[in-house]
């Protein structure tokens, strides 16, 4: 007698059906995730909603639904996207140059590009616009904390790589940067200052000079 509970030959997708279900179901939603990016990017927090981004990605109200069945949940997804190319970025860009102090030196600059990128500004966005939202603070800041702390081992890791220690000063300089070239990002939108940029980074640069040069004379002192 046949078993009633099998699902019968014809029920049965083959396995490259389901591999092309699988693969524009991930299309779709890298769809979404981009056209949320590119929304908080060009006309920021307050306009982005699931209905605006669906219509700029190019897909149905029930794809979003499907992927994204509320805002929240879209945003949530939205930092972590934007965050894993903004690393990928990072770690091309450091590729390029040659390792040691070169690539700590490169890290401010490096921070200053991947601010303004549309990934850059869209998480600043979120990071804003969740201070008058808390459910979606609530919901985001869990995936910040992560991000600040695997940016902090980032830093570490080309710190180390040269010989250097990330103590707190220079741990406290490198969120500094991150600080202050996320508020040059925004602030370049109304007053669009080449002089201020260039002035607010060679300070920066300055600073991670000084502390190079005593870290790098007090490990000479104490290997004499």
């Amino acid at each position: 007698m046949a078993d009633s509970t099998r699902p019968s030959p014809a029920k049965l997708k083959p396995p490259s059906e389901r591999r092309r279900n699988v693969d524009r179901s991930t299309t779709t939603r890298r769809q979404i995730l981009e056209a949320t990016i590119r929304c908080l990017w060009k006309k920021g927090y307050g306009a982005v909603t699931n209905i605006r981004v669906a219509e700029a990605a190019g897909v149905s109200r029930g794809a979003m639904m499907y992927h994204f069945p509320t805002r929240q949940a879209m945003l949530v997804a939205t930092v972590e996207y934007a965050y894993e190319k903004l690393s990928e970025h990072r770690r091309a860009e450091l590729a390029k140059v040659e390792p040691g102090l070169p690539r700590v030196r490169a890290l401010i600059n490096l921070a200053w590009d991947t601010s303004r990128m549309p990934e850059g500004l869209a998480l600043n966005e979120i990071r804003v616009g969740s201070r008058s939202d808390p459910e979606i603070a609530d919901a985001v800041t869990p995936m910040m904390r992560r991000i600040a702390d695997d940016y902090a081992r980032f830093i570490g890791r080309h710190v180390r790589a040269a010989g250097l220690t990330p103590d707190k000063e220079l741990v406290g300089l490198m969120s500094t940067t991150a600080m202050a070239v996320r508020a040059l990002a925004i602030d370049r939108f109304t007053f669009p200052s080449p002089e201020m940029v260039g002035n607010v980074l060679d300070c920066l640069h300055a600073q991670m000079e000084d502390i190079i040069k005593r870290q790098l004379a007090s490990s000479a002192a104490s290997d004499a």
